[in-house]
């Protein structure tokens, strides 16, 4: 649950399982102010190269989502709440160290990082898109985020091994 409250995800804009919302929904259905932030942070996220948006039900806790990935690699998920707009991003191992070795981490996301709820080899982190300058700070770590997924290659379904006609594994893909 990412340590929300079940009123939090209570809150959702979105909560009925059966009635997608159309990926500009809450442009219409948020208040102003946060129909901006939503604006800016989704046009921020679909600009960068080879990211993509759906809008899934991501079951009972999380309900409507805007996920953003390259493929299957996952860059963020937008929850659209009734007061207001967060982000969940998960960080390799791997891409923390990359961020400590960067320099400087806006303070926004220093915090979501020390927050942040890790499972294996993935650490899972929140953060509320309370202002521009938070959503500046999350667009440039999602930025980076993205040209590291880039640089990876897609994973691909492990090859099936066939019985070779004198009996020896032979690997096909």
């Amino acid at each position: 649950m990412m340590g929300r409250s079940r009123a939090y995800w209570a809150s959702n804009l979105y909560p009925d399982e059966l009635q997608e919302p159309e990926p500009t929904a809450p442009l219409r259905d948020l208040p102003p102010a946060l129909a901006s932030r939503f604006k800016a942070v989704r046009d921020g996220l679909l600009a960068l190269p080879e990211i993509a948006e759906q809008v899934r039900f991501m079951g009972a806790t999380w309900r409507w989502t805007w996920e953003y990935g390259m493929g299957n690699r996952k860059l963020c998920w937008l929850h659209l709440m009734k007061g207001s707009v967060d982000v969940t991003f998960t960080l390799s191992e791997g891409d923390e160290s990359r961020l400590a070795r960067s320099g400087r981490v806006a303070g926004a996301i220093a915090r979501a990082l020390v927050e942040g709820q890790r499972t294996g080899p993935v650490k899972w982190c929140w953060l509320e898109l309370s202002d521009k300058r938070t959503i500046d700070a999350f667009l440039s770590l999602a930025r980076r985020k993205a040209e590291w997924l880039s640089e990876r290659p897609a994973p691909r379904r492990a090859p099936r091994l066939h019985r070779a006609k004198g009996g020896e594994a032979a690997e096909t893909d």
